[in-house]
């Protein structure tokens, strides 16, 4: 054992971790947790109870007790007014509009080369096609030439559009266990808790096949991590607590549990008292429930063992090349493969995760390393929990969230609220003093009041007998409190701190000033955004974290193959068919975008719209643009409208074109009717000047004949070019 917490050595072989060695791992991490001072959890409690509403009078004892004793029968009550909570619902809001672009970048060692291969295909086939375009030209071969871009071109149209197929096959993974696990709606809750408690955790990993992921409530995770660490997945252990029935525990590790363990979690007599006062001690308030302490706690533990691996290197003797291969510890190394393969090897001891469960106190299963560890291709000794999370601001202080900022203004706003209660019910307006003899004689007080209150008027009779009245005596008494104002101003200045601190302000709940115009307002929300950035960009790192990891899972889990069908995020239907070694040997990056700067570029493009329509963009890739939710897809949308715009356009041009040589053709064509309808004129005229030479002359009777003949088969040709003509003019005027 080593440290103060007798945590069990860690540097031993694995068959001296033994089922001792392991209970004693399990329960000295528990031990070394912060699970048994219930400060941190009373703390984190009371943060959501602040978001709720929910009053502590001991918070306000100085003031509802001034001097120690409870005054009863006040004419108010201290309530709450919340302004955290929409300071909070409205980030929520943000959150929920802001796109999550995130992409899959493959990081193996051959992905450059990959790339620069398919880039010399495209330009030998380029190549290829310009001599086939040579021969075609010199008419050597037949066929019709093809356009063929230049070579700069093609380069940069690759460099741009240019990705990796297993990219592509780790974006469709990534995207089917987004739609099957429904991260955007647990990002959601792990958003809210990073605003309300200022911490977020996470459980992830791989059951029956698929990756599942898990918010976790930060009152049930403990951990340890090195101050400089950001994430909770790179620390040294990490603990989850939580409190179920036996039904739940049966659900979920029936199948690690004994006949006999599951009878004694079933019976009450084994119930554990501790869990439901823990339990009971935190709760706020009355517990309706009285049947809570039959709920069991179950404590899950991940931390970092040591492992015993080695580098053996070899020459492989079918290629004669050095080889490098990474062996357990029950691995040996024998004579022969020494003198062979001139085989060396080295041992290393690295981290290896382990995780326990205990259940009840008593009940200890699936102690062992983790079936799957998420390791490093060029690191082995580098390994990440199964729990991630991290905090808003820790850094050589305590962590604060949102809502811890926003506690003393929540405090003071309800006292001054109070304050100005009492002093409402203290304002009594301004009041007369009358002599109760003025009332005349035979009246009743309600009678008087009923004319006051009527008419307006005070009758007083001065002249009763034996009473003397002087109206001197009358007088006005001012009882209104002037303080009341002076609250009000107070309340309005612990709002505007609040707001400047919090980075929400007026303008950015969509409140505007009467003389604020809208680059004022405008201006205002881009300040404010400032402030709230940080919160934005810290989530957005743990978004790009959990992704990563959820890859990493779905390497393991689809080692036989995935088919399966997912909604894209464009809500389209998409296919996905994992090839399983493909997609375990492939080294996935995860890269997500910032947020905050695709939203400036939507508002952007779709203030342009407008402008984009009236320019010739179709209607219904400006309606898309509105329905897209990322700067991608906009892009991508775009692009297609501008190459159907392109296409439309080359087509009109072809075609009016095409028009232009029909109006021609027609144009000749008119010409040779023109020309026939001369021609028949002319052969008109030498029909007439042979009927009058018919009978001047009738020696050359055969010489007519003859005339004749050729007149009447020169009639027919132009007979049918004239018709062949009509047919072409009537053919290009039903196209």
């Amino acid at each position: 054992m080593y440290g103060q917490a007798h945590i069990p050595k860690q540097r031993v072989p694995l068959s001296q971790k033994d089922e001792k060695w392991k209970k004693d791992c399990v329960d000295a991490f528990i031990n070394l947790s912060k699970f048994g001072i219930s400060e941190r959890r009373a703390y984190l409690r009371s943060l959501y109870d602040y978001y709720n509403g929910v009053i502590d009078e001991e918070d306000y004892n100085y003031v509802l007790k001034p001097y120690g004793k409870t005054r009863k029968n006040f004419p108010t009550k201290l309530r709450n007014y919340p302004i955290i909570k929409p300071i909070i619902d409205l980030l929520l809001g943000e959150k929920s509009k802001r796109p999550l672009e995130y992409s899959v970048t493959v990081q193996n060692p051959d992905a450059i080369s990959q790339k620069e291969e398919q880039l010399q295909n495209l330009l030998l086939n380029n190549i290829r096609t310009q001599f086939l375009n040579e021969l075609i030209k010199q008419g050597q071969v037949e066929g019709e030439q093809q356009e063929v871009p230049l070579p700069k071109q093609i380069q940069e149209e690759f460099n741009r559009s240019y990705v990796d197929s297993r990219a592509i096959r780790g974006q469709h993974s990534l995207n089917y266990i987004m739609s099957q696990q429904e991260i955007y709606d647990k990002f959601q809750k792990q958003w809210f808790h990073f605003l309300v408690a200022g911490e977020c955790y996470s459980h992830k990993g791989v059951r029956r096949n698929e990756p599942f992921y898990e918010v976790i409530n930060p009152l049930d995770v403990d951990f340890d991590k090195d101050p400089d660490i950001d994430f909770v997945e790179d620390g040294d252990w990490a603990i989850i607590r939580k409190f179920s029935h036996a039904s739940t525990i049966i659900d979920a590790y029936g199948e690690f549990l004994s006949d006999e363990q599951i009878l004694e979690l079933e019976s009450p007599t084994h119930t554990s008292a501790e869990a439901y006062l823990l339990y009971r001690a935190e709760a706020s308030g009355a517990d309706d429930n009285i049947y809570r302490n039959r709920l069991i706690e179950i404590v899950t533990v991940y931390w970092k063992s040591r492992k015993r691996i080695g580098f053996l290197s070899y020459i492989d003797p079918n290629t004669g090349t050095q080889e490098l291969k990474e062996v357990d510890e029950t691995f040996k190394l024998t004579k022969e493969m020494k003198e062979q393969t001139n085989a060396t090897l080295e041992w290393e001891w690295v981290n290896e995760v382990w995780e326990g469960i205990r259940i009840d106190r008593r009940f200890y299963i699936k102690m062992n390393p983790l079936a799957i560890q998420r390791t490093s291709m060029d690191n082995p000794s580098i390994c990440k929990l199964p729990i991630n999370g991290r905090k808003y601001s820790d850094i050589n202080s305590q962590p604060i969230s949102l809502v811890s900022l926003g506690i003393p203004y929540q405090l003071n706003y309800n006292i001054y609220k109070y304050r100005m209660e009492l002093a409402i019910a203290r304002s009594k307006d301004i009041i007369a003093q009358f002599d109760i003899n003025m009332i005349p004689k035979n009246w009743d007080m309600d009678k008087f009041m009923y004319f006051v209150e009527g008419t307006g008027i005070a009758w007083v009779d001065y002249n009763k007998e034996g009473i003397q009245l002087s109206p001197q005596h009358q007088s006005v008494l001012d009882m209104s409190i002037k303080t009341i104002s002076q609250y009000l101003t107070l309340l309005e200045s612990i709002m505007v701190e609040w707001e400047k601190l919090s980075g929400v302000n007026r303008q950015r709940q969509g409140s505007m000033g009467t003389y604020e115009g809208k680059g004022t307002s405008q201006q205002a929300i881009v300040q404010s955004s400032h402030i709230t950035e940080d919160l934005f960009r810290k989530f957005s790192n743990f978004e790009q974290r959990e992704l990563q990891g959820l890859i990493d899972y779905s390497k393991i889990a689809w080692i036989s193959g995935k088919k399966g069908m997912f909604v894209m995020p464009d809500n389209t239907l998409a296919e996905l068919d994992i090839e399983g070694i493909g997609h375990l040997e492939t080294e996935y990056g995860i890269f997500v975008s910032d947020g905050g700067k695709d939203v400036e570029k939507l508002q952007a493009i779709r203030g342009f719209a407008q402008a984009a329509v009236q320019n010739g963009l179709p209607m219904s890739a400006a309606i898309s643009i509105f329905e897209s939710d990322s700067f991608p897809q906009i892009k991508d949308k775009i692009r297609q409208a501008e190459k159907a715009q392109e296409e439309l356009n080359k087509a009109q041009q072809e075609a009016q074109t095409q028009q232009q040589q029909q109006q021609m053709q027609i144009q000749q064509q008119q010409m040779e009717l023109n020309n026939i309808d001369k021609e028949k004129d002319r052969q008109l005229q030498i029909e007439l000047a042979l009927i009058s030479a018919e009978g001047d002359d009738k020696k050359n009777s055969a010489s007519l004949e003859k005339m004749m003949k050729d007149f009447e088969i020169k009639q027919k040709q132009l007979e049918l070019k004239e018709q062949e003509i009509n047919n072409k003019l009537a053919q290009n005027n039903q196209e």
